[in-house]
């Protein structure tokens, strides 16, 4: 009785493959709604806010789909200075992203015609991201809500980035930040509406995107007052999203821009992976297996022997219900479990597909 067999030539196959998934909750690619935890507000909510797409107060099973944050290399718009008390969370966190982003000796952001000492920065967690998110395949709208002066209510532009048209830049501090992808004005739909290059070099391009990191950064200068409506706008007015950046002043910028995101009301992206396919192809032939170590195979003889059962003796038969993958030491690797039974004997044979995806 056979209780192991090797595979042959042509038994274990490989492929690759992209798979692309929605990136948010439920597995879904898009969502229109935006919520916070009041919570997190006097927490962490200086460094970073949370951003949901279940009211985390009313529905148990919300969690954080991204969070957005604001830093500027002098710490602006955050309580504290340069020298003296305080957190200064606007500078930790620019600190933080020019560590992973730019190459060393880099003091500011580029985003096209202009360097920046400051951004607003949109992050996805690993667990969400997995591998990248898809280039191409994210849209963002921003509102312009009611920001107040210099702002005009109720206008949306719509953002994504330019890899249809762009190979992307490979300038940054590590691997995961390559490539890197402007940030334009347009649509998944119907591609680039202004490119890069095209934006006035008083403000620069909307910001950059780096899929590996799972990170957007978006250009304050561009997103406040003196920039033309692109594409989506309701309107010819600016979007006007106001960054302060008071020394020493508490000064909400995130805040701001998470009610830019919330007035928009629409955010798409995916995620990709590349996964590597083993197949092995299992093959019981008409001799094989056709016996098993089970007890319910056997019984016990009046001499205290284990025979098999005399129906099964004369017309051997199984039914197999997994699959085991062992290594040359015999020691089981991985398991497959069939759906139902399979009838195997000497008059049938067995062929059984078992797929690992790494």
């Amino acid at each position: 009785m056979a209780f192991y067999k090797n595979f042959e030539n042509g038994d274990v196959v490989f492929d690759n493959a992209t798979i692309t998934s929605g990136l948010f909750q439920d597995g879904g690619s898009s969502i229109d709604a935006f919520h916070s935890s009041s919570t997190q507000h006097t927490n962490t909510g200086d460094y970073n806010i949370d951003v949901y797409r279940y009211d985390p107060s009313s529905n148990a099973s919300a969690s954080v789909q991204f969070g957005v944050s604001y830093g500027h290399r002098d710490g602006s718009g955050s309580l504290g200075t340069k020298g003296a008390t305080g957190d200064r969370t606007s500078a930790a966190i620019f600190g933080q992203f020019n560590n992973i982003i730019n190459p060393a000796q880099t003091t500011n952001f580029t985003f096209g015609s202009i360097t920046s000492e400051h951004f607003f920065a949109i992050v996805f967690n690993r667990a969400r991201t997995r591998e990248r998110m898809e280039s191409g395949g994210w849209e963002l709208h921003l509102g312009s809500g009611s920001f107040g002066a210099g702002a005009s209510s109720g206008h949306v532009i719509k953002l994504i980035d330019d890899s249809s048209t762009s190979k992307g830049t490979g300038n940054t501090r590590s691997a995961l930040g390559t490539p890197e992808y402007n940030v334009v004005s347009g649509s998944v739909a119907n591609g680039v509406h202004t490119a890069a290059a095209d934006m006035t070099s008083g403000t620069g391009s909307y910001g950059a995107f780096y899929p590996k990191l799972g990170v957007i950064l978006l250009n304050p200068i561009a997103l406040g007052g003196g920039v033309a409506a692109p594409v989506g706008t309701v309107g010819s007015a600016l979007l006007g999203i106001p960054t302060v950046t008071g020394s020493n002043s508490d000064d909400r910028n995130a805040l701001t821009f998470f009610k830019s995101i919330k007035s928009g009301s629409y955010f798409q992206a995916k995620r990709e992976e590349d996964v590597t396919s083993r197949h092995y192809f299992v093959r019981a032939k008409s001799t094989e297996f056709n016996s098993t170590s089970n007890d319910s195979y056997y019984e016990t003889t009046s001499a205290g022997t284990k025979r098999i059962i005399p129906g099964l003796a004369s017309e051997q038969k199984t039914y197999i219900t997994s699959v085991g993958l062992y290594n040359d030491d015999s020691e089981l690797l991985a398991i497959a479990k069939l759906s139902q039974p399979i009838l195997k004997s000497k008059s049938r044979e067995a062929l059984i597909k078992v797929k690992l995806d790494f």
